[in-house]
This record gives C-alpha cells, sequence and structure tokens, in this order.
C-alpha cells in the first residue's frame, strides 16, 4: 500500500469521525434545546428505546461510551423530568432498572426529524445502492477498529514495505 494514500486515509477518516460526531451533538442539541436535555441524556434515551434490555447505569454508561457517574446524574434528571421510571431489580435490590417512560417519545421524536434531516443532507449524493455500499463498508470499519490489537509493532510482519516510510 503506498504511504501517501495509507496516512491521507488515516487522516480523513479521523476528520471525518469528528466531523460526524460534532454535527450529530450539534442536531441533537439544536433539536431538544428547548427542553433542556443534554446530548448525554438524549443518547440515553435513545439507547432505553431501541435498546431496551440494556437498562442498568453499567449497561447504558458501555452503551453510550461515558462514565457510570455521568449516567447515574442523567438518570436522575431523566427522572425528574417525567422521561424515564426506575425501579430496583425483583433479583438484586442493589440494581436499578431504567425504563423511557411515553413522556419521552415527543422528545425522541424531535431529536429524530432533526437528525434525519442531517443525514439527508449528507447522504444526498449516494443512491441507495449506494447507501447499502456504505453501510456496508462502515461496518466493516466499525468492525475492524473494535479488534485492533494495541500491541507494540516491532516483531510484526507488515503488509507493506516499511522501508518506504523513511
Amino acid at each position: 500500500m503506498d504511504e501517501r494514500i495509507l496516512h491521507d486515509t488515516g487522516v480523513e477518516l479521523v476528520k471525518t469521525a469528528r466531523a460526524v460526531i460534532n454535527s450529530y451533538k450539534k442536531f441533537s442539541k439544536l433539536s431538544v434545546a428547548d427542553e433542556d436535555l443534554s446530548v448525554c441524556g438524549m443518547e440515553i434515551l435513545n439507547s432505553l428505546k431501541y435498546y431496551p434490555e440494556r437498562n442498568t447505569v453499567s449497561e447504558l454508561a458501555d452503551s453510550v461510551d461515558v462514565s457510570k457517574g455521568l449516567v447515574s446524574r442523567e438518570v436522575e434528571t431523566l427522572r425528574q423530568k417525567g422521561y424515564i421510571t426506575t425501579s430496583n431489580d425483583e433479583n438484586d435490590r442493589r440494581i436499578l432498572r431504567i425504563s423511557i417512560s411515553d413522556g419521552a417519545d415527543h422528545v425522541i421524536k424531535k431529536q429524530k426529524q432533526s437528525l434525519y434531516f442531517l443525514m439527508e443532507q449528507v447522504m444526498k449524493d449516494f443512491n441507495d445502492d449506494d447507501f447499502k455500499k456504505f453501510r456496508k463498508m462502515i461496518n466493516a470499519v466499525s468492525r475492524n477498529v473494535l479488534q485492533v490489537e494495541f500491541v507494540p509493532c516491532d516483531n510484526k510482519e507488515a503488509d507493506f514495505d516499511l522501508d518506504s516510510f523513511a
């Protein structure tokens, strides 16, 4: 693989990931600005809506990739606003189960409308086949990133000519 292509692809991937995350946060925040919710709070609500089985603080923290402490604070805020309910686990009273309430439906709908608008803008040059290919590629990249080995590379055989990096 050509050194410059490898470098440029890595740089573009990082730039694109940052841009997507920033756009997602901006659209999420704007869509529910009148609700006084954080992006983290919206992510918790979305996680509970689409993955209701992930309903503990630990599972939500893993799902939205933030600390358990932040999830605990957000859960209390969401509960006070009537967007979620909490109850103790029947088998282990130490575990708090969190469920989305009907009161969150309007907030999720507002955010989804905003995010669909974002996706329409981002994907405007893609036809259905392009979009399917893109999804397949993005899923492969995500899967590969999650399987990356973070170890020293000194003793590994490279699939490209390391001397070209000199």
